[in-house]
């Protein structure tokens, strides 16, 4: 059954890629607006000669305009089925998770997050924008419930195409039930897979987006950098954003605070150039973005920092990355 509200969403985006408006559309056809109006609105579909026409148009196969597309089957090669969700982990939350995943839902964290990303914040809407300004499937790994750029990348252009990702199905399933109800956009796939071993296809995706996914993951950073290189097109983006605790900002820190810091998490020290470079990207660009502390945030690092009684600074960085 085709979805008429999806169906009016791509005659809209396609419309705007074209410079045209409502109008203009409607005039070229021979319709009235109202009449666009209505298929954009998901009113109505026109007939199969006007189908022909938005078809030669857009320069786009009438299924294309019709039928929303299987992205997810196109780089995995996975049936989502009727969750809509590709699953390369299991459905069930990990044990150890199951508190924070009940907090998600129970204290409609997505839903707050996405508010607080609808205000003005210069340095964050530049990133969406930049991200957004690119042609092509976008991948947002690592999304959590912040959900990296993606929101911002949303709010840049509420058509872009992008798989939103994570390695808790939680946050992957409650993104989906919170953008289906607010944006029900026909470009948003959902997948739970671990991004240190991505279940996609070489060369199958135009930019991908990191918000901090990489600097926060579970496993290796490194095959995360050497599998986001993997999966780029040629020519592709990796965008990426972390933080990390400079040599002279430990230096000042008490010796026992280092030797345990050093011990517990020494990847915190690391800014991962050296790893991008690795993973075989050639064309780096980083920018300092800003400076967090410990005292102010709720992660397991600014608790194992409150337990030793020092407050750490990271400094935050934006890096694009070109596969060349």
């Amino acid at each position: 059954m085709i979805n008429k509200i999806h169906f009016g969403k791509r005659v809209s985006m396609f419309r705007r890629k074209k410079g045209l408006s409502q109008a203009e559309l409607a005039e070229y056809l021979g319709v009235t607006a109202q009449a666009v109006s209505k298929w954009e609105c998901g009113n109505a579909i026109p007939d199969i000669d006007l189908l022909l026409e938005l078809s030669h148009l857009f320069k786009v196969m009438i299924n294309d305009l019709l039928e929303d597309v299987d992205l997810l089957y196109q780089v995995t090669g996975c049936e989502t089925g009727t969750s809509k969700i590709a699953y390369f982990v299991p459905q069930q939350e990990r044990p150890y998770n199951i508190e924070w995943a009940n907090e998600i839902r129970n204290e409609n964290w997505i839903q707050r997050n996405w508010e607080h990303t609808r205000k003005a914040n210069p340095s964050m809407d530049k990133v969406g924008e930049e991200i957004a300004s690119c042609e092509g499937i976008i991948l947002e790994i690592g999304a959590g419930p912040g959900g990296g750029f993606m929101p911002y990348v949303l709010k840049a252009n509420p058509d872009a195409t992008i798989i939103i990702n994570d390695l808790s199905p939680t946050i992957v399933s409650e993104w989906k039930v919170f953008l289906d109800k607010t944006l029900d956009s026909p470009n948003l796939y959902y997948a739970a897979f671990d991004f240190c071993s991505m279940p996609l296809k070489e060369n199958s995706i135009d930019v991908i987006s990191d918000g901090g996914g990489i600097g926060n993951c579970e496993g290796e950073k490194s095959k995360a950098l050497k599998e986001a290189y993997r999966v780029l097109k040629p020519g592709g983006k990796l965008i990426t954003s972390t933080g990390f605790v400079t040599k002279e900002t430990l230096a000042a820190l008490p010796a026992e605070a280092q030797k345990i810091l050093l011990d517990k998490r020494p990847d915190i020290f690391e800014d991962l150039y050296e790893d991008t470079v690795l993973a075989g990207f050639s064309k780096i660009d980083s920018t300092i973005s800003g400076y967090w502390y410990t005292d102010d945030d709720e992660s397991t690092i600014a608790d194992l920092a409150r337990s030793l009684g020092v407050n750490l600074k990271f400094t935050s960085y934006i890096r694009a990355c070109i596969k060349e």
